[in-house]
């Protein structure tokens, strides 16, 4: 009688397991969690601790594996606001750049805005030096470092790209990491703005180049422009970025964690008292909870479109959104 019972038992546990939605599981095994920050603060500490703080709380209960920061690069004490992040998130896993101004969902004149990356993902950092301004040699020691990890059967890969590395050298690099990973895995980032760099919680200095592989079950959505079509906005340069924003994302933005906007600081000159209107011509089509992270920096690279080859261009928007399944 009770071996029968214990049977009953172990069947009806096993229907409960039957009966519940396989998508369920598999959504929690493969998603990908981003919670963003953002800045306008003068006071770099308080910048930091501002950013950090609203990033950890949009993360919620999933655990960073990935900390980007991207802070002003004029008159503004980045080791400070590091500081700040690392005593919030550890250090050790707090990459990022300088820019002219960072961007969110929540504004595009930040000084500084900060992503906590979490899920099912991993991550794998790489810096390399830039010797007798050879950037495609750089390029070659980050896919070199990457080339293992970049070759696990997981359908969703991403480099991220950041360094000293003003175009035209930008694609320089890309083309060295793309030597030796192949040119299918899309190679996203910008220049950092007086090639200041931060891996693993402090600055990294000039002269070096910094690739950060992601890899999990994601998808990725991709787009550089320079121009957009008036029917966006009247101002071509504000219009690219409505049309990068659409094209990366698709028709999926129900299942985006996350768009990256990697902007020339250029353009911001060209878009005047326009502006403003490049962060709502973005929301126009992400919205305003969709987490959004970028900078305006000195050089973007990225594919023309998914499925593209990257490259290092200048004046353009690098858009590239990853996508749950």
């Amino acid at each position: 009688m009770n071996s029968r019972k214990t049977v009953i038992i172990i069947s009806i546990a096993s229907l409960m397991l039957m009966l519940t939605p396989c998508s369920v599981y598999g959504a929690a095994a493969s998603a990908v969690s981003a919670g963003t920050g953002y800045s306008e603060l003068t006071d770099a500490t308080q910048a930091g601790i501002e950013a950090a703080t609203e990033a950890k709380k949009a993360l919620g209960d999933v655990k960073p594996k990935l900390v980007l920061v991207f802070a002003l690069s004029k008159d503004f004490d980045q080791a400070k606001a590091l500081t700040a992040v690392n005593a919030i998130f550890n250090a050790n896993i707090v990459y990022g750049s300088a820019g002219y101004n960072s961007i969110s969902e929540k504004g595009n004149a930040g000084t500084l805005s900060v992503l906590a990356l979490g899920g099912e993902i991993s991550v794998t950092p790489t810096i390399a030096d830039v010797k007798e301004k050879d950037f495609a040699a750089s390029g070659k020691q980050i896919g070199l470092a990457l080339q293992k990890a970049a070759q696990v059967k997981q359908s969703g890969k991403l480099v991220l790209l950041l360094g000293d590395c003003h175009v035209p050298a930008n694609d320089k690099v890309v083309q060295g990491v793309a030597g030796v990973i192949g040119k299918t895995i899309p190679i996203v980032g910008g220049a950092a703005t007086g090639g200041q760099m931060y891996f693993k919680g402090k600055i990294a200095g000039a002269n070096k180049n910094m690739g950060i592989l992601i890899t999990g079950d994601f998808l990725v959505g991709c787009s550089t422009v320079n121009t957009g079509p008036a029917s966006i906005h009247p101002n071509k340069v504000v219009a690219a970025a409505g049309l990068a924003m659409k094209n990366a994302v698709g028709k999926n933005l129900k299942q985006t964690a996350l768009v990256f906007a990697f902007d020339c600081g250029g353009r911001r000159v060209d878009m005047g008292k326009d502006k403003p209107d490049e962060l709502k011509v973005m929301q126009a089509v992400i919205g305003t909870k969709t987490p959004l992270i970028g900078v305006y920096g000195s050089g973007e690279m990225g594919p023309k479109a998914a499925g593209q080859p990257s490259a290092g261009v200048g004046h353009h928007i690098a858009a590239c959104a990853i996508i749950n399944k």
